[in-house]
């Protein structure tokens, strides 16, 4: 009977105990599952989290990708337009120094060989607008001998005159002058053909002649022609109509 009773006893205590134990296992299990849950709802956070910050890695990313590619291209297309400049500078430095070769030789040579064959040119042609002439010589060398004037303008002014003096040799020309007619100073009308031949005719119509460049001197032409010279002049004048003339061309010896 004792037996019994001590046996009901432990095994009372038995299952006291195995009932305190599943107790304690089935709170730690709970708190396992929860601290699970809770785990795995932060972690879902994070990977929500995650995946957001994610796409807009990778939209940076792309962006980043997308910038890098054209600054790539821009430095490409940078280092075509800088050497293309270097090559404009070189060539412009090139022109430069031949520029200043160029006036260092051009200066002396407008004043030193235009001007003086120019000079000579003028003194050595037949006699119309001398004094507008000389002036012009005088002009250029002024200019030339000017120290604010640059190469530019020196260079404009001759190319000026000589564009004058070419001209001369495309026009017919009329001016009244006093010349110095056998001794005497006569008022005279003279007609000039370009640089082909020049004459003079007196006011009063008594006297003709004719410009001999060869021997630099005025020479009387014969009356025959003076007619034909007088409608000559009339037409340089424009008081009569255009029409073919008789006169003698220079270079030629006349007699009265």
């Amino acid at each position: 009977m004792v037996k019994r009773i001590l046996l009901s006893t432990v095994v009372l205590l038995f299952m006291a105990n195995l009932a305190v134990y599943a107790q304690v296992d089935l709170e730690k299990t709970e708190n396992q599952m929860k601290s699970a849950i809770q785990r795995e709802g932060q972690v879902q956070k994070e990977a929500e989290s995650w995946a957001a910050n994610k796409e807009d890695l990778v939209s940076e990313i792309r962006t980043v990708q997308t910038t890098n590619t054209w600054l790539n291209y821009q430095i490409q297309k940078y280092g075509l337009y800088i050497e293309r400049l270097n090559r404009e500078i070189a060539l412009l430095n090139s022109r430069k120094l031949e520029a200043r070769k160029v006036r260092e030789g051009l200066e002396p040579y407008l004043e030193n060989d235009v001007l003086v064959r120019l000079e000579k040119y003028i003194v050595s042609d037949m006699p119309f607008y001398e004094a507008v002439r000389t002036q012009g010589i005088k002009d250029i060398k002024n200019t030339l001998n000017d120290p604010h004037s640059n190469l530019s303008e020196k260079l404009r002014q001759i190319l000026s005159v000589l564009e004058i003096e070419a001209n001369y040799g495309k026009e017919v020309g009329t001016s009244n002058v006093t010349l110095k007619i056998d001794g005497k100073e006569t008022d005279v009308s003279t007609l000039r053909f370009g640089r082909v031949t020049m004459f003079y005719i007196s006011l009063d119509g008594k006297k003709i002649g004719w410009w001999n460049n060869k021997s630099r001197s005025w020479e009387p032409l014969p009356k025959s022609f003076e007619h034909e010279i007088n409608r000559a002049l009339q037409m340089a004048r424009r008081e009569r109509s255009i029409d073919l003339v008789n006169i003698p061309v220079g270079g030629m010896k006349y007699e009265n």
